[in-house]
């Protein structure tokens, strides 16, 4: 089986020269079948996943590793999972669940090392959520929304 650790260093180096793109996530199953997430500071092109696949499979000897590769990028319902995920959304309405199962929603005003500021209709000033009591958030999507 593929080292996870292995795969993930490959894809940083890769990565070292696109500081605007980093991995969310990545996973290599029994049967060797790898899956990386990517996300962006402005987005992840197609290009993007493509180069860092070709990457990968040149970094690593078919003849003595048999692995299925995915490179993707977040999808726009996917819940956050990296800091770094917030801090692209601000000014963003965002869904989010903390530890005790309670939802909110509102606008992400402001993200800092230590969690975030959530603007709902509540809270006019915000209502603060450190990331360690945050179960789960994501944006809300909206079809209708006008620039």
């Amino acid at each position: 089986m593929l080292d996870k650790n292995l795969i993930i260093s490959t894809a940083e180096e890769f990565l070292k020269d696109r500081v605007d793109l980093f991995i969310v996530k990545a996973k290599v199953n029994k049967n060797n079948i790898v899956e990386i997430i990517l996300d962006g500071d402005n987005g992840v092109k197609i290009e993007d996943c493509t180069n860092l696949s070709r990457f990968i499979n040149k970094s690593f000897d078919r003849d003595k590793e048999d692995f299925e590769l995915t490179v993707m990028s977040s999808g726009l319902g996917d819940y956050f999972s990296l800091p770094r995920q917030y801090k692209r959304n601000v000014g963003e309405n965002i869904e989010l669940i903390d530890k005790e199962g309670e939802k909110f929603s509102g606008t992400l005003a402001k993200v800092d090392d230590k969690g975030i500021v959530l603007t709902t209709k509540k809270e006019r000033e915000g209502k603060e959520f450190l990331f360690e009591n945050i179960e789960k958030a994501r944006v809300i999507i909206n079809f209708n929304k006008q620039k």
